[in-house]
């Protein structure tokens, strides 16, 4: 590992964020191109009704109005609040400053290389430290715009944005929209009001419309292409509408998901390239409920379509004109059993990335990932901390209670039924000595042995995002806290980002015994 501000070593650049932060010299990976994939993805459980996220504001509501106040008049702001502190830090970070300090650098040493000149060489340089003036005083007009662009954000400063945000600082920029399933949430709530022949709103409808929000701002700040968001359609597949409306119900329902999607990431207005064209989404993943009962190809068929550019050949002039452009970048899998990917692959769907259920304990999906590795597939595993279980916390501690519920794992029930699945909770705590004893050797916390075992084994672990000042909790680290103690520095190990592993081969012995639940 290089240290922070050393030269890394020869041989592909690494990932400036990554290397900035911990020293690796892990390059960048791309999902698709042009498409950036961040060692570990943030799984994004919403803490609470979209819309009610969506409706917070961090700006000071105006007192009433209670008569002639006998005191002094309150300060205009709180200079220590959380919320300016964040402010300033955010502006330091964003584009039009960091280009605004590179201008300022490159001024001065002008200016000092002008007074030792004359002549046509001082007109020359004297013209050149115009230009630059010009450039630096239109990105102080930036910064100005972009600072007054927060108070008239009411949503730009709350809690849930600066916890995605401090994710995305730290080299962790791609986001999946995800939320508890069947049996933890009501049909309903999955597929809306029994029978329609519509598609339903969509159970990620509210993730996507915040992480759309967070995408939206965190870009204003740093430019574009800075979050990747990986989206999730989940059809009804017990309506007309998806299981019997063959090719063309699948391909009508898929375009009005798509188009709503769009909206709900990109806003109202919809997003363009520079070429005028809507810009595509980044991935879309499709979760199918039941394959005995309908066949998921004539949807996938549809999303193909939508991720290719669609082209007209001119006849007499040959040239080829894009008549459609495409309405998403890539295709994804969760938890598409190796036969049902096989058949995929073989039908042609070109797949990006497969979601499963992977971890230290369970290891019910290697035949996927084998298939994966085959044929060049990412793998997006989850559970790798059994929903926050592999922990110090639930070292040595009685099971959680599901009625009190615990801010810390990712949904009580599916964690228990989690524990049950590996031989209960006297395998969870067995498991947890052996996770904590490598740990320990290796100074790191049990969270990072879990994900870094996923990372050796080629996949990408989703972690799910914990929220306001928990936000470095699901790594192990005690929230906002963690950065003020560590210099700034994110709440998340080091090792988790390195090229090499800090696993040992004995390591790796023990984790290999871990595994309750085989293919």
């Amino acid at each position: 590992m290089a240290e922070p501000g050393e030269e890394p070593a020869s041989g592909p650049a690494p990932d400036p964020i990554l290397f900035e932060l911990y020293g690796s010299e892990r390059p960048p990976v791309e999902l698709l191109p042009g498409v950036a994939l961040s060692p570990i993805v943030n799984s994004c459980w919403l803490p609470g009704d979209a819309k009610a996220m969506l409706s917070e504001s961090w700006i000071p509501a105006p007192p009433e109005d209670a008569g002639e106040s006998t005191g002094p008049p309150p300060p205009s702001f709180d200079a220590a609040a959380p919320e300016y502190n964040e402010l300033v830090r955010r502006l330091a970070r964003c584009t039009p400053f960091l280009k605004w300090n590179q201008l300022t650098i490159q001024a001065k040493e002008l200016e000092l290389e002008l007074a030792g000149l004359k002549g046509a060489e001082a007109e020359a340089k004297a013209a050149e430290l115009e230009v630059l003036r010009v450039a630096i005083a239109d990105t102080e007009a930036a910064v100005a715009e972009l600072k007054a662009s927060f108070s008239d954000d009411p949503l730009s400063l709350v809690p849930w944005v600066q916890a995605l945000t401090d994710l995305a600082d730290a080299g962790m920029t791609t986001f999946e929209v995800s939320g508890a399933g069947w049996p933890y949430c009501p049909l309903r709530q999955l597929f809306g009001e029994l029978p329609s022949a519509a598609p339903p709103a969509g159970f990620f409808d509210g993730a996507e419309r915040v992480l759309g929000t967070f995408k939206r701002r965190y870009e204003r700040e740093r430019g574009p292409d800075r979050v990747q968001l990986l989206l999730k359609l989940a059809p009804n597949v017990f309506t007309d509408a998806w299981a019997t409306g063959g090719p063309t119900g699948a391909a009508a329902a898929v375009e009005a998901y798509v188009e709503r999607a769009r909206s709900n990431v990109y806003g109202a207005e919809g997003l363009t390239t520079p070429e005028g064209l809507p810009l595509p989404l980044d991935l879309v993943q499709l979760v199918w409920w039941d394959f005995q009962a309908s066949d998921p190809l004539p949807v996938l068929k549809a999303l193909q379509r939508l991720a290719t550019d669609q082209l007209e050949v001119n006849e007499e002039t040959g040239e080829v004109v894009v008549t459609e452009p495409r309405r998403i970048r890539g295709i994804g899998l969760v938890d598409f059993p190796a036969e049902q990917l096989k058949a995929v692959i073989q039908a042609g769907v070109p797949i990006t990335c497969v979601q499963v259920e992977h971890s230290v304990c369970v290891r019910s999906s290697a035949a996927v990932l084998t298939l994966c590795a085959r044929y060049g597939i990412k793998v997006l595993a989850r559970g790798g901390t059994l929903g926050g279980l592999l922990s110090d916390k639930y070292l040595g501690a009685p099971p959680p209670d599901p009625v009190k519920g615990d801010p810390d794992l990712d949904s009580v029930p599916a964690c228990l039924d989690m524990v049950n699945n590996i031989g209960g909770w006297s395998k969870l705590q067995d498991a947890l000595t052996v996770v904590k004893g490598i740990a320990d050797k290796h100074s790191v916390r049990p969270e990072t042995v879990a994900l870094r075992w996923q990372i050796d084994v080629g996949c990408f672990p989703l972690v799910t995002t914990r929220w306001g000042q928990r936000v470095w909790r699901q790594f192990g680290y005690e929230g906002w806290a963690s950065a003020q103690r560590n210099g700034g520095k994110p709440g998340v190990d080091a090792a988790l980002f390195q090229v090499e592993s800090f696993l040992d081969v004995d390591d790796v012995r023990q984790l290999e015994g871990l595994a309750t639940v085989q293919a």
